[in-house]
């Protein structure tokens, strides 16, 4: 990456502004969307519960027992920092770090995820998230992406 970017690349950005986020089971009723498809269940998860305080979130999650390694993915961080996550309506994941985002435009509603589809990860590594595009929820990773 040139060294006017704002970061080198997704894992330099998800590094300085990731966050941990505290898995919680799904709520009663949570039928899952699409597997495969994460990314554009959680940004229309998002949108269709924005009244109830949610932002699209997306990064790493740790499978749920038995399967034991980490994959990219998206989920819903409600105000708590806690997850919801729609794709995985059987068993939550063991743990979530990622980017919550507030910029309802950046949600990926239809798509791959902002971190792996190159056409939205290299403006984002270029001109870093707009202001306060990322949300202060979860426990952050690193000093240097603490507030």
């Amino acid at each position: 990456m040139p060294e006017s970017w704002s970061y080198r690349s997704q894992f330099h950005l998800l590094l300085v502004l990731g966050r941990r986020f505290t898995p919680t089971s799904s709520p009663d009723g949570l039928i899952g969307m699409p597997k495969r498809l994460c990314y554009s269940n959680a940004a229309r998860y998002a949108q269709n519960h924005r009244a109830e305080g949610v932002v699209y979130a997306e990064g790493f999650a740790l499978t749920h027992d038995g399967l034991d390694f980490y994959l990219p993915h998206a989920w819903v961080v409600r105000s708590d920092g806690s997850v919801l996550d729609p794709t995985w309506d059987d068993a939550p994941g063991r743990a979530y770090v990622g980017i919550p985002v507030t910029n309802s435009r950046l949600w990926p509603v239809e798509g791959g995820g902002l971190l792996h589809e190159i056409d939205r990860t290299l403006p984002l590594l270029r001109d870093g998230f707009p202001a306060d595009a990322v949300a202060d929820l979860g426990r952050p990773l690193t000093s240097e992406g603490a507030p």
